[in-house]
């Protein structure tokens, strides 16, 4: 486990995996071991990175410390591992540093994920919820305490006991004297005024029976950041990725791969202008009998986000007093509207014909076809934008949408088949991309 000398200190970090830096940020009390799983699932994906926090672990333990001392010590850890952008994800203790850190180097944080937060507190919550129970505490040691007062921050105590019990295992607990500095290095903060200074995008989870977090603690965050999400995970207390560890993994691996939404107008711009590059050969080769050509992608595209568009015109017209549906949308239709995008993955179509695209068409008519899409997406966009905002006309995958939300379907559609537009570029000999949107692996 490698240190570096920060802020006066030792710090120790693990680091496991390659890609994109992603800070994983533990709990009061903790230390890396605590998010050894997460860690390990992680690194798959990400080039994953977990200090122990001054007074925790092994890093070193001042008599005398901060919050604002554990957010210098992870912007000091970027630095020395010449980091300069990386998503951060932190639970309790830790997304309150992830807060921190997110306001002190908004251009350094791309994505951020903050699990049983709040935006201040007097006092740690830890301390607070002490106090509530002081008499039946008084005399126990950190770890007794904690197991004590379980009942009132988890709901799936056999997964945090487990958890607990193979954390202390291989991590004996802080000293009474450590878990006081500790806790009185929270007491006092309030990021609420520097939230709105935040621009990474952002999840927030909370667990409906954290007795240390509420999540309404979480909802205050999320109305305060401008691009954040609150997830409320109905069977968890104050540990979501313990008490419902798959849905906290799917969760948070899909967040961590949606790529950035683009202006619509100007990924239809891409297309064309691409198109107007390729020789009849290129749009219309295929490197195998069940591949898509070029020239498919171009048609699929097309249809299905005048499909889009066409829904979302009927919705603006529809007679509001009998078409409205009280239904909402479904469990991927509410992740696809949160996160803003579809998940980056290759999504089976069903064998049904109409979902494979003839692929006949040339250079000319798709290139009038692109056209008319984007003159029909610039006129419904602005009228969408003041529609009704109840749900009208039913997608078969993501529930009942209203008109604003069919139109963003359609650049959540168009930019999901970047990937697949440069994999097929590449197959038929096109070298390089449009000098109009970058394409990167999240796409």
């Amino acid at each position: 486990m490698p240190a570096i000398d920060c802020n006066g200190i030792q710090l120790y970090y693990e680091e496991k995996g390659s890609g994109k830096p992603l800070i994983l940020l533990h709990g009061l009390g903790m230390n890396a071991l605590a998010l050894q799983h997460e860690m390990d699932e992680l690194a798959s994906q990400f080039r994953v990175i977990v200090p122990d926090a001054r007074g925790h672990g092994r890093s070193g333990k001042p008599e005398e410390y901060k919050l604002q001392d554990h957010i210098e010590d992870v912007i000091a850890l970027m630095d020395h591992l010449h980091i300069e952008k990386a998503a951060l994800l932190g639970g309790s203790m830790g997304s309150y540093i992830a807060q921190g850190v997110a306001i002190a180097v908004p251009d350094r944080i791309d994505k951020l994920i903050l699990v049983a937060a709040k935006s201040n507190g007097k006092t740690s919550s830890t301390a607070r919820l002490l106090a509530e129970h002081q008499d039946e505490v008084q005399g126990k040691d950190p770890q007794e305490q904690l197991q004590l007062l379980s009942k009132f921050i988890f709901h799936n105590m056999e997964r945090v006991q487990e958890w607990m019990s193979a954390f202390y295992t291989a991590s004996p607990a802080l000293s009474e004297a450590l878990q006081a500095a500790a806790n009185k290095a929270l007491e006092n903060f309030d990021f609420r005024s520097g939230l709105p200074l935040v621009k990474a995008r952002t999840i927030i989870i909370g667990g409906t029976y954290d007795g240390l977090n509420p999540p309404g603690e979480g909802r205050i965050i999320a109305s305060l950041i401008p691009r954040a999400v609150f997830i409320e995970f109905g069977k968890s207390g104050h540990a979501p990725n313990v008490e419902e560890p798959e849905r906290f993994m799917e969760t948070v691996q899909a967040f961590l791969m949606y790529s950035e939404p683009r202006n619509p107008v100007d990924l239809i711009d891409a297309y064309l202008e691409r198109l107007h590059e390729y020789s009849e050969g290129a749009l219309f080769s295929k490197s195998d009998e069940l591949a898509w050509s070029l020239s498919q992608l171009y048609e699929h595209l097309i249809v299905v986000a005048m499909e889009y568009l066409e829904f979302a015109e009927a919705c603006i017209h529809a007679v509001k007093e009998t078409n409205i549906q009280t239904e909402g949308k479904t469990a991927a239709g509410e992740l696809l509207f949160r996160f803003g995008g579809f998940p980056p993955v290759k999504i089976q179509l069903s064998d049904d014909p109409g979902n494979t695209p003839d692929g006949l068409k040339g250079t000319e008519e798709l290139a009038e076809d692109l056209q008319a899409l984007k003159q029909k997406y610039i006129e419904l966009e602005k009228i969408a934008e003041v529609a009704d905002s109840r749900p009208i006309i039913r997608h078969d995958g993501f529930g009942w949408l209203n008109a604003k939300e069919w139109v963003r379907l359609v650049e959540m559609h168009t930019r999901h088949h970047l990937r697949q537009w440069k994999e097929l570029e590449k197959k038929a000999g096109i070298e390089g991309a449009p000098a109009s949107v970058q394409i990167n692996s999240s796409n």
